[in-house]
């Protein structure tokens, strides 16, 4: 009887004291001032984290502007390479679909375990990888840059350079830019499955923007019209139509890849008019002060390329 009369004593105790201190009336409460007071904790929260994202940015800016100063000071680059790739897929994710006929990897591919030393080769040799406003000012002369720079650019926008490259170049800290072909990319995020060709959703292009750019590879136009591309067969209007689609979709860019590397005349004239100042090609060479910005070389990466080969294009001894 003494350990119930006990056990008693403290029940009473310890509700005498949630009542003093309010929770014995829970009209009492004001459940609006308390969803308030978490809505403004929650939006300082934000305030804050947003200001210190935007230092983040502003420190890294003046940082990649000091690098850049003191490496061109050691030496500036007379010229540079661009890369292209397309696809990044590792050997357990590859698919019979992936092969053509003659039983080679598609041209468009580059094995990630080749991709990875490829990058590595980067790391080790020092190598600068530009941003896109990096490059557009050293091709329009306003600019020097290291020696040891490079362009790393994708085309198509597959959602295996998010899931597959995208962690390799985060782990250097390297930059790249995604041509985006923007009618392909979509609200929905779909699990990898490379039995299809799949694109970055909106939310992964979020994601990876913190190494990824997007720049246009038109909206609707990488097609074929009767084996011409778009960019050749179509009027200066439509081509016109199309790449400030992709540009309003992209958010803000003038830079542009032609898909298949098609374009002529009208082509050029189109980009002017639309508001795209640096245009990629896919013929191979080097990129220097002065060249023509709708007609800017690129390197493509090939699932045959030998480290060797890889060197040699970033002419590392």
């Amino acid at each position: 009887m003494k350990k119930i009369y006990l056990f008693s004593f403290v029940l009473l105790a310890i509700i005498g004291s949630l009542v003093g201190f309010g929770w014995g009336d829970m009209g009492t409460i004001d459940l609006d001032q308390v969803t308030l007071s978490t809505n403004e904790s929650s939006s300082t929260a934000e305030a804050s984290h947003q200001e210190d994202h935007e230092e983040e940015k502003i420190n890294e800016q003046e940082l990649r502007i000091q690098k850049l100063e003191e490496a061109a000071e050691r030496g500036a680059a007379p010229h540079i390479p661009v890369l292209t790739y397309h696809n990044i897929i590792s050997k357990e994710n590859l698919k019979e679909r992936h092969y053509g006929d003659d039983g080679n990897l598609s041209s468009t591919i580059v094995l990630l375990e080749d991709f990875k030393q490829q990058m590595n080769v980067l790391h080790e040799n020092g190598f600068f990888t530009l941003t896109l406003e990096e490059f557009e000012k050293y091709i329009t002369s306003e600019i020097p840059v290291p020696e040891k720079s490079v362009l790393l650019t994708f085309d198509d926008g597959h959602k295996n350079n998010y899931i597959e490259a995208y962690p390799v170049l985060k782990k250097y800290d390297f930059h790249a830019v995604e041509f985006l072909i923007t009618n392909r990319n979509k609200d929905k995020t779909v699990p990898y499955n490379t039995d299809t060709n799949q694109y970055l959703s909106h939310q992964e292009i979020e994601a990876a923007s913190d190494v990824f750019e997007y720049a246009s590879h038109t909206n609707s136009f990488h097609n074929l019209d009767n084996g011409t591309p778009y960019l050749i067969s179509k009027s200066l209007p439509e081509i016109q139509e199309d790449v400030e689609t992709s540009i309003e979709l992209i958010g803000d860019t003038n830079a542009l890849a032609y898909p298949y590397g098609a374009y002529d005349e009208q082509t050029m004239e189109a980009m002017d008019v639309a508001g795209i100042d640096f245009a990629f090609t896919v013929q191979a060479g080097y990129v220097q002060p002065g060249d023509d910005t709708l007609q800017i070389h690129r390197n493509s990466v090939r699932p045959y390329n030998t480290i060797e080969d890889f060197k040699n294009v970033m002419e590392i001894n």
